[in-house]
This record gives C-alpha cells, structure tokens and sequence, in this order.
C-alpha cells in the first residue's frame, strides 16, 4: 500500500515538472532516483516509524518539555533549608511588675503618696526658691511638679537609695501628652533621692517633667516607672 502511494506521487511529480501538453524529458537513471528518493521523503515526513537518510524525522515529532527531577538526598544527609535567623530568647530576664512606686524603689515599711501637682515657670517657686538650687522651664515650657509624701512607717530607721536604682519615669497627661520625667540634683528629687528616715520621719519629694506652656490644666496623670528590677505603672490622679 505504502509502495503505490509512492509511485502515484511520483506520477504526479512528474506530471507537474512536465507541463501540460508537454511531453516527459528525458533523464539519466541518477535524476530517475533522486526524484524517487524526494517524493518518498515528503510521503515519510507524516510517517513517524519510517526513517529517511534525507530528512530528520524527529524535527517534526512534538516533545513533551522536561521537568527538572528533584535530586534524592544522600543517605544519612538532611535536606537543604533556607538560612533563617535564629532569636535566642533563653537569656532574656523577665521584668517584675510591681504593684506600687514604693515597692519598687523604696525598702519595705517606707511608704510614696502621691499629693498632688503645680505648674511653674521655675522649681522652686517663691520665697523657697534658691538661686544655686533652683530649675527654670526651658523656652515654651513649663514645669510640671509631681507632689510625695515619703514615709517610714516602721519603728527603725530606713536608708533609701532611689539613686542607685536609676529609674525611668514617663508621665502620661490628660491621655494625650506623654513626656519623660527630669533627673537633677535637686534635694528634693525623688528620682535621685539618697538619705536616711529616722523611725516615723516623713519627708516631701518631688518629680518634675516640662510640658508645653499652653497646657492650663491637669486631669488625669498616669506614672510609668522602670527600673533593672522591674517597672510598675499607676494612676496618679
């Protein structure tokens, strides 16, 4: 079937190159073969199993497209994971709260109340005010004083070392304006307080923080303190 198919193209091959009307050339025995071989390649070309010294079947076959193969692991190996940095939390401390100012910075049976707040231009105010320990509010601010009462409530004297502690007090206004608390060498600073309280003494100690000359008043005053040991938070007025 295959070998009629052949020579009828062959035919018309011949035809073709013939013209109409026209009368076959004549050809050598190798012109007779070549065009054989010709007509027979094209019939081949839509023939998959059929292979041709003159045409390449496999550039007509469609290939499916290769998909890379994963690599097997070596055995005992582990698989390749993305560098992904790693956090070492095991040495982190975890801070104490503390329920009180007091608990925090001051020794057990000496007591911090709160007492109340000023707006000033400058700390001291007044005739308590002292030229070499004084603290005025820089330009467009004021100062905030923070009021305590300090007691020890115990019957043996106290030494009290807020100093060493060194706290980091932030105060929160009216829910709106938070600003740091100042540390001076005032006296009275209850920040960097160092001294003794002989059995029952009770003394006054302030903390200061400036705020924006605009603010006329005080609502509500929230204290956050933090220390090495811990920080505690609470609700001045």
């Amino acid at each position: 079937m295959k070998r009629q198919k052949i020579c009828g193209i062959i035919i018309l091959c011949l035809i073709l190159f013939s013209g109409c009307g026209a009368t076959l050339p004549p050809m050598t025995e190798a012109q007779e073969d070549a065009i054989t071989e010709y007509a027979a390649a094209l019939v081949m070309r839509h023939t998959r199993d059929y292979s041709s010294r003159l045409v390449d079947l496999s550039l007509y076959e469609e290939k499916e497209p290769e998909t890379e193969q994963p690599e097997e692991p070596e055995a005992g190996g582990m698989d390749e994971v993305a560098d992904t940095p790693v956090v070492d939390n095991s040495s982190e401390e975890t801070k104490t709260v503390y329920s009180s100012i007091d608990s925090l910075l001051v020794p057990e049976g000496v007591s911090i109340i709160y007492t109340g707040s000023q707006i000033l231009d400058s700390y001291p105010a007044g005739e308590e005010a002292d030229p070499y320990f004084a603290l005025d509010a820089s330009a467009g601010k004021k100062l905030l004083v923070l009021m305590f009462t300090v007691q020890n409530t115990t019957g043996e004297e106290q030494s009290l070392d807020v100093f060493a502690a060194a706290p980091r007090c932030m105060v929160q206004i009216n829910d709106t304006e938070r600003t740091h608390i100042i540390s001076t060498m005032l006296l009275d600073d209850l920040s960097t307080y160092v001294g003794s309280l002989q059995a029952g003494e009770e003394i006054s100690l302030v903390l200061l923080a400036e705020i924006d000359n605009t603010l006329e008043s005080v609502e509500k005053l929230e204290l956050t303190v933090n220390t090495a040991e811990g920080s505690v938070k609470t609700l001045l007025q």
